[in-house]
C-alpha cells in the first residue's frame, strides 16, 4: 500500500511541477555577460582593427568596434546601411581618439564619438550657429569632411532639393573639443560661400600685475 501511495505522490508532484512557470531569462540577463565580454575585449579588439594606425577608415560593419557600434545604434544611427559608401573614419588628434560615423536618413549626418576610453564611446556635441544671434550645440552637425592640410573640419547641412540654402561650419579640434571658427551660407545651394560669422580675436585684458 505504501508503494502505491508513494507512486501516486510522485505522479502528483510531477504534475504540479509541470504547471509551475519558470520565469524567462530577461534581455538584461542575456546582455550582461555579452557586455562584460565586450568590455574585456575592447582594447584587444581595437588593436586588432587599428594595426598601429592613427588615421584610417573601415567600410565593413564587421570591423567596427562592437561597443562603438552599440553606442551608435543606441543613438539611432543606422550606420550599417551606408557604411560601404560612407566609411567610419578613425582619427587621433591632440591626444584623443575619434570616430566619425555617417548616419543615413532624410538629412543624413555624421556623428562624432570620443574613443579615448575604448570601453565607453562617448558622443560629442559640436557648436552650431542659431540665428539670429547665438550658438547652440548638436550631435548631428551634417556631413563632415576633414581638411588635413588646413587642420580643420567642415560640416555642411542643407537639402538635396535645389534651390535651397546650405550652411557650412568650420571647426578646429583642440584639447577641450570642437571649436567653431567660421560659419558660411550658400544661398541657393550652389556657387560661392558667403561668410556670415568669423571667430573674432579675443581681446584679453591686460595683466593688472
Amino acid at each position: 500500500m505504501r508503494v502505491v501511495i508513494s507512486f501516486l505522490m510522485s505522479l502528483l508532484l510531477t504534475g504540479l511541477l509541470s504547471f509551475v512557470s519558470v520565469p524567462p531569462m530577461s534581455a538584461q540577463d542575456r546582455l550582461e555577460p555579452d557586455l562584460a565580454r565586450l568590455l574585456l575585449d575592447a582594447a584587444r579588439e581595437w588593436y586588432a582593427i587599428a594595426h598601429g594606425r592613427k588615421d584610417f577608415e573601415v567600410s565593413d560593419p564587421g570591423l567596427v568596434p562592437a561597443l562603438l557600434g552599440l553606442a551608435a545604434e543606441q543613438a539611432g544611427c543606422r550606420y550599417k546601411e551606408d557604411i560601404a559608401t560612407n566609411p567610419v573614419r578613425f582619427m587621433h588628434l591632440v591626444g584623443r581618439r575619434l570616430a566619425i560615423v555617417f548616419c543615413p536618413g532624410i538629412s543624413g549626418s555624421h556623428q562624432v564619438f570620443d574613443l579615448s576610453n575604448l570601453r565607453k564611446p562617448t558622443m560629442i556635441a559640436l557648436p552650431l550657429a542659431v540665428p539670429p544671434d547665438g550658438f547652440g550645440a548638436t550631435t548631428k552637425p551634417g556631413r563632415i569632411t576633414w581638411e588635413k592640410d588646413a587642420g580643420v573640419f567642415r560640416a555642411e547641412t542643407g537639402s538635396d532639393v535645389m534651390p535651397s540654402p546650405r550652411v557650412r561650419h568650420t571647426y578646429r579640434f583642440e584639447s577641450n573639443g570642437f571649436v567653431v571658427v567660421r560659419v558660411e551660407v550658400q544661398k541657393d545651394g550652389v556657387g560661392d560661400w558667403a561668410t556670415i560669422w568669423d571667430a573674432p580675436r579675443w581681446a584679453l585684458p591686460a595683466n593688472p600685475n
